[in-house]
């Protein structure tokens, strides 16, 4: 028999979802039966799936450490080079820490074996001593949002579950305030307001826009941007995004005729291979600048990476940030 005391980033979940996060190999009818057997019980009574547990409840778990032990993954940490650049941290307290993420790492780990910033943001939450994996069953530190790999800007990494309940909540009901800034070419108005839907091709890793929802998995999207500034083909754009969707920034301003400067996927080649040959741009000019947490009362606000200054100084703008003031 295993027992577990549950903790303040077990609590306030359903114990079926502990369950099934404590044991992800063990399927969720499996651990239904066993709740119904009394084989698994909550304070030693025997409990509905739908039982929310709270800091302090006692998990009983009526099986060999060998089975349990089966019915978890453990994943072996992985190895970073020990090169890497550190974290540049914007803010940080007891529960929230909030990076700015530079240009060519992924958020969070994908097929690759490829490192990603999560990876490097819960390596130095281990070596400060504000996560351990050891006495943390069900709880690992995880980007609450996301940025495409050549994306910069601010994400947000809960320490603890219940800061991580309470920004995804905020994410999931648009309870959020956030700011962009990109270089786009073409000619934009001087403001204006982008709405649609959007439609992923998971295979394809890519994303179509439309006016219209043309099917009930589209996902619609809205956004508002400003043209802080102007000088031939190019423009400076302050973005602020009332939805998140998967690439859409990206989407949105290329099918209005305003493709983000260095994007590959749905930017213009000749443009990026000419910028490429100038000052060896490879990456799309978009920067997550400023995000705003209103039911926590803090704004976060990211500085530009280097690659962003240089392209300011090669199109003749003004640091945007100055700009919108």
């Amino acid at each position: 028999m295993k027992t577990i005391v549950i903790t303040e980033n077990e609590s306030n979940q359903r114990l079926d979802r502990f369950l099934k996060k404590l044991m992800p190999q063990a399927s969720t009818g499996f651990l239904q039966k066993m709740l119904r057997k009394k084989r698994i019980k909550l304070n030693g009574q025997k409990s509905e799936p739908s039982t929310a547990i709270t800091a302090g409840d006692v998990v009983s778990i009526y099986f060999a450490e060998e089975t349990i032990a089966n019915f978890r993954v453990d994943t072996p940490p992985k190895k970073l080079d020990r090169n890497s650049p550190q974290l540049d941290i914007i803010f940080e307290n007891n529960d929230l820490l909030v990076l700015n993420k530079p240009v060519e790492l992924l958020t969070q780990p994908d097929k690759s074996e490829e490192p990603s910033l999560i990876d490097y943001a819960v390596n130095y939450l281990i070596k400060k001593g504000d996560y351990d994996p050891k006495t943390n069953l069900t709880f690992t530190p995880a980007c609450a949002n996301r940025l495409d790999k050549n994306t910069t800007g601010i994400i947000l990494v809960p320490k603890n579950y219940k800061t991580l309940q309470a920004v995804n909540c905020a994410i999931r009901e648009d309870r959020t305030k956030k700011i962009y800034f990109a270089i786009v070419t073409g000619k934009p108005k001087t403001a204006d307001e982008i709405t649609g839907y959007l439609k992923k091709d998971g295979d394809k890793n890519s994303v179509t826009f439309s006016p219209q929802q043309t099917a009930p998995t589209d996902k619609k999207a809205v956004l508002n941007y400003e043209t802080l500034a102007g000088h031939g083909d190019y423009a400076l754009l302050k973005i602020i995004l009332k939805t998140g969707r998967s690439h859409q920034i990206r989407v949105q301003l290329s099918a209005m005729g305003l493709p983000i400067v260095g994007d590959p996927k749905y930017g213009s080649r000749l443009v990026n291979s000419r910028l490429y040959e100038e000052f060896g741009l490879k990456s799309q000019l978009l920067h997550s600048a400023r995000y705003t947490l209103p039911d926590m009362n803090k704004t976060f606000t990211a500085p530009l990476p280097p690659v962003f200054e240089k392209a300011l100084k090669r199109f003749g703008f003004k640091d945007p940030f100055l700009s919108e003031q």
